[in-house]
């Protein structure tokens, strides 16, 4: 009995995320008149009154930890979508809002929305400069001169060898040369039928095939859930909603299980390959005496000339029986040579 194994781990692609919701937190912002830090659902600073600017940042309480908050009522607001600016007198509006709580403006028309989608923790990490640090970037230290002199070096003997190799390729002489030797090999594959052990994934074991020794293995990524999957969760992270509230998330995705199984099943499969070579343009295909649930399968056939010319001798493949049939020892032909001696054209003289 032969045993064949294949796996095709990865049908589907890898790493497909989805993003899951596990909280809300209360975030702040700091006011640009007296550097309070206010909570981020007030609109105006707790010390000094100043209005929250349009371009406020929000930032995490505690960058440490998360502290969800169980305010449904905060919670429906970062739902709701990010706040708008009012167009008259620049107050922070609800997203639902159709009047400027402070000064009755029209908001369905001129309103600006906040910025929303904003990861914090990446903000987080993008450290200030600090006073009297540049920000130009360093200046890369030169190459050495010997360096400079070994790569140009290089590059022009790279032209110049390629150039003679260039040359020698497209550089083609005649000669007129006589057979001196006419080779071939024929080859047929012996193919039998049998009972084959193989394995592949449930759903793509032939019907005709009972599975058996089923196991459970990872096949591909879902951003949904599946049967037999496992989720699989990234680091939390914080996304500003626009409304003052962040929303915490992670990336998700599930790796999903299915069963992979041996089978069984009748294929036509090689033994063994049946050669047969010899001198001469006579050639001939190997015969075998077939026994029960057995058949010839694919052939292959090759062919080598030797011509000998201008006190040299030449080697020509080919697998074209016809052209090999004319090229018996003692023909003349008229070949066309390169200049590293290969055979690029032959005709009968």
């Amino acid at each position: 009995m032969l045993y064949l194994y294949q796996v095709d781990l990865y049908p589907f692609g890898v790493n497909k995320m989805a993003r899951k919701v596990i909280g809300y937190i209360e975030l702040v912002w700091t006011c640009d008149s007296c550097g309070t830090r206010n909570p981020g659902a007030i609109r105006s600073c707790t010390a000094c009154g100043a209005p929250q600017p349009v371009d406020v940042k929000f930032e995490r309480v505690d960058p440490s930890t998360f502290n969800f908050i169980k305010d449904e009522a905060l919670i429906r607001m970062a739902k709701s979508g990010p706040d708008k600016h009012c167009p008259y007198c620049g107050t922070r509006n609800l997203a639902e809002a159709q009047t400027c709580v402070e000064c009755g403006g029209d908001l369905t028309v001129g309103a600006t929305s906040r910025p929303a989608g904003v990861v914090l923790e990446e903000q987080a990490d993008q450290q200030p400069l600090e006073a009297g640090i540049s920000r130009e970037p360093k200046p890369v230290k030169p190459l050495p001169k010997w360096v400079l002199i070994l790569a140009v070096l290089f590059l022009l003997a790279l032209c110049y060898f390629g150039g003679m190799y260039i040359s020698q390729m497209n550089k083609t002489d005649r000669v007129n040369a006589t057979v001196s030797q006419a080779y071939w090999q024929r080859q047929v594959v012996l193919e039998a039928y049998q009972l084959v052990q193989s394995q592949a994934w449930l759903d793509d074991i032939p019907p005709n095939a009972q599975a058996y020794n089923c196991k459970l293995t990872y096949r591909y990524n879902s951003e949904t859930q599946m049967p037999n999957s496992e989720e699989v969760c990234g680091e939390p992270y914080t996304v500003d909603t626009g409304t003052g509230i962040g929303e915490v998330v992670q990336d998700c995705y599930y790796k999903v299980y299915e069963d992979y199984c041996s089978y069984d099943t009748m294929q036509w499969v090689a033994i063994d390959t049946l050669t047969l070579d010899g001198y001469g343009t006579d050639a001939r295909w190997p015969t075998a005496n077939l026994g029960n649930a057995q058949r010839l399968g694919n052939s292959t056939e090759s062919y080598v000339i030797t011509f000998y010319g201008d006190g040299s001798e030449y080697r020509y493949n080919t697998s074209d029986y016809e052209l090999f049939q004319n090229a018996y020892p003692g023909s003349d032909w008229v070949i066309e040579v390169n200049g590293f001696g290969n055979i690029t054209g032959l005709a009968p003289d």
